[in-house]
Parts: structure tokens; C-alpha cells; sequence
């Protein structure tokens, strides 16, 4: 289940849980509906804790992205372990789902409008790609 575990205005960071699968997507629409019902239009996603992301996941992801831009919002995510970082890289999705080192970073950037992502220095995506 994703949980809000801060709110300002229409600033939410919430948690994904350890794993972002079929079985939590029902749950985790359920509460997007609930936060976008409630007038959210920034999102961080504190990946932190996610050990498993499938493609339900990330097309859920996608989906919340898509409607947030559609309200002039944005969607970035937070605290992506090696594994993940390097899995977004390889589906192309580090442009469309910018992710941040941590969650204080990426409210500080979502809280001024920007999206550019920052470069991570310790991920060797060339050497790397086989792992994921």
C-alpha cells in the first residue's frame, strides 16, 4: 500500500511499498484517486523501500504521471535503489520518471518546478545493463 507520509498544499510524498506489483496495484490506484480527488498536483514517490518493481508498477507510474501533467503537475521518485535505477535507465524511463537521491532532494526540486533529473555519478549504466 502506498503510504502519504507528508502533505503541503498540493505537495505529497507518499511510499511505495517493498514491492510494487500486481498484487499492490489495486490499493496503491485506490489511494492516487484519493490524493488526486484531494487536489494533489506534485507527487514524490519515496522508492526506498521498494525492493521489486514489475511492469504493473511502472505502468501505474505512467499512468499517475500522464494524469498529473494533464493538471499541470509532476511526478518524481525518490531513493531508487542501485538495481531500480539501473532498471528505469534501461526501459528509457529516467527522462519520463526523474528520480532524485533523496526524498528532501526531490521535494526541494518538485517545490521549484523543476524536472531535470540529476545525473547519478555511481550508477556505470554501460557495464551494468546485464544485471537488471
Amino acid at each position: 500500500m502506498l503510504e502519504v507520509m507528508h502533505r503541503d498544499d498540493d505537495l505529497v510524498v507518499a511510499a511505495l511499498p517493498e514491492d510494487v506489483d500486481l498484487f499492490a496495484a489495486e490499493s496503491m490506484r485506490a489511494e492516487i484517486e484519493r490524493l488526486l480527488g484531494q487536489g494533489c498536483r506534485r507527487l514524490v514517490l519515496d522508492a526506498s523501500r521498494t525492493a521489486y518493481l514489475d511492469s504493473t508498477g511502472v505502468s501505474l507510474m505512467l499512468s499517475w504521471r500522464r494524469r498529473l501533467e494533464e493538471r499541470q503537475g509532476t511526478l518524481v521518485l525518490a531513493g531508487l535503489s542501485e538495481h531500480l535505477r539501473r532498471m528505469m535507465w534501461i526501459l528509457g524511463l529516467e527522462e519520463i520518471l526523474p528520480a532524485y537521491a533523496t526524498v528532501l532532494e526531490a521535494q526541494a526540486r518538485v517545490a521549484r518546478g523543476l524536472q531535470q533529473r540529476s545525473a547519478p555519478a555511481d550508477v556505470d549504466t554501460a557495464e551494468n545493463t546485464s544485471e537488471v
